[in-house]
């Protein structure tokens, strides 16, 4: 059985509690349109809980781009 989810360890991959929000609810709408999952979960767990499953696990994560590069 997989452990619980904890808050803590999701801020340690992405300190920003609004960029994890985002990133979590992005990925989950990309599973719900039918991306494959990249962590082992179980079938019961939301979409939402199958994003967070992948940043602890590292398969995701966020990049910032500067957008004044290049003009």
């Amino acid at each position: 059985m997989r452990k619980e989810i904890i808050y803590d360890e999701l801020l340690e991959r992405i300190p920003n509690k609004y960029i994890l929000t985002i990133v979590s609810g992005e990925r989950a709408r990309e599973i719900a349109n039918g991306s494959p999952v990249l962590t082992k979960c179980s079938k019961k767990d939301t979409n939402v809980k199958k994003a967070l499953r992948e940043i602890i696990d590292g398969k995701i994560g966020y990049e910032i781009v500067d957008s004044k590069v290049g003009e």
